[in-house]
């Protein structure tokens, strides 16, 4: 697949030529033809369509041809072709400001989610026709080929040997192969990196269950890539995956998500007993210090040990790992305490998925999916460290340090 947009674009200027530029891709199939290149071409006609509107106006003024630049959408960079006019006075509102590579915000969602409802080959057909690109009678879904490739490389890129901590959950979805829908198992890993900000780490989608195996593989990439030391690890209580961390991460403390727990609770508990539970369980969760956790944490236990002894057996066994969150700063306990970190891209997927008519048409559009999921958070909110990261991350670092100083 070409990558390099000015492969594509015809470096002709004249106003007419995207526009026929366009037209010969569209009918050619877009086979070959990545998103970079798409969202480069979508950008460069809004110019020449605003240019066009401005030229209306402004009688006394010509059109100048044109200048090639590089912008940022999210991670994605694109070269777009610029238009201009002998005055000098028009520049396309569609740009971010002057000496800025990337759009703002507000920009950036509005041009990913295109992407996102033109992964909908109906969708995408009307997307174009609004935008005066006309239609294209041949499958789009290969346009995504370039956020696929993005995701690829978050899957094998360099991992960072110090990290705060890493959440791992595995997400359940239906992925048409052929004629039939056949279940999988997405894979997420998400990183807090030492400077407070989150990233995910990995991705990868698995025809079957959840499978322990599956998870050796995704955490022995990391260490493969890099990763070395890690304060934390966040995850669910999935059969044998505790005994897994700890064996690959023997320094680290293992957090049980505590929202799983509370929901497993509730299916093991009649309906008030759990209701209980779980007022029980969150005032454990802002006890002052850990001690005191564990004593009401007992407390519980007794409390529902008579009438649900094997539920309770359980709780007793991992309790130093439904409480490690404790051992942190105030102002990070809650994060720690859960998988959400994770369930922030599951939440982006599950939006993507239900818009799919609730499956991927394929395992490659699930892989698209993911990748417009990520990049999402990852040039959205997840820009910015959390102002409560912000007043504890210097003595988040600190206790990485005075416990990895050793080494």
């Amino acid at each position: 697949m070409p990558t390099d947009p000015k492969s594509n674009v015809s470096q002709n200027h004249d106003p007419d030529s995207l526009e026929n530029e366009i037209k010969r891709l569209l009918s050619s199939g877009l086979e070959n033809f990545g998103v970079r290149e798409l969202m480069g071409l979508m950008l460069s006609a809004i110019g020449q369509s605003e240019r066009r509107a401005y030229l209306a106006q402004a009688s006394a003024d010509k059109g100048n041809g044109g200048y090639e630049r590089s912008l940022n959408v999210g991670s994605i960079p694109v070269d777009i072709q610029v238009p201009r006019t002998r005055s000098g006075n028009f520049r396309p509102r569609s740009l971010p400001p002057p000496y800025q590579r990337g759009y703002s915000d507000e920009v950036q969602a509005l041009l990913l989610g295109l992407l996102g409802s033109a992964r909908s080959i109906n969708a995408a057909k009307t997307a174009l026709k609004k935008m005066g690109l006309g239609s294209c009678s041949e499958e789009l879904d290969s346009v995504a080929s370039g956020l696929v490739e993005e995701l690829e490389l978050v899957n094998s890129r360099p991992v960072d040997p110090d990290l705060l901590a890493i959440f791992l959950d595995g997400k359940y979805v239906e992925v048409k192969d052929v004629d039939r829908l056949r279940p999988a198992c997405i894979y997420l890993v998400v990183g807090l990196h030492r400077d407070g900000k989150k990233r995910v780490l990995g991705c990868f989608t698995r025809y079957g269950r959840e499978d322990l195996q599956e998870w050796k593989a995704v955490l022995r990439s990391l260490i493969e890539r890099g990763l070395r030391r890690v304060m934390i690890v966040i995850h669910d209580d999935f059969s044998g995956l505790l005994g897994l961390t700890a064996g690959m991460f023997p320094k680290s403390d293992i957090q049980l998500c505590t929202v799983h727990m509370l929901r497993n609770a509730k299916t093991h508990l009649s309906k008030t007993d759990a209701s209980e539970f779980t007022k029980r369980f969150r005032s454990i969760r802002t006890a002052w210090t850990s001690e005191v956790a564990a004593q009401q944490f007992e407390e519980l236990c007794q409390r529902f040990e008579k009438p649900y002894s094997t539920f309770v057996q359980e709780l007793r066994k991992k309790r130093t790992h439904y409480l490690a969150f404790l051992n942190y700063p105030d102002g990070v306990r809650r994060t720690l305490s859960t998988t959400n970190a994770v369930e922030a891209v599951n939440g982006q997927l599950e939006i993507l998925r239900r818009n799919s008519g609730g499956y991927f048409q394929s395992e490659e559009t699930s892989k698209l999916k993911l990748g417009i999921a990520v990049t999402s958070l990852e040039s959205g909110k997840w820009r910015r460290v959390a102002a409560n990261m912000k007043e504890a991350l210097d003595q988040f670092n600190a206790m990485f340090e005075a416990r990895f100083e050793a080494e």
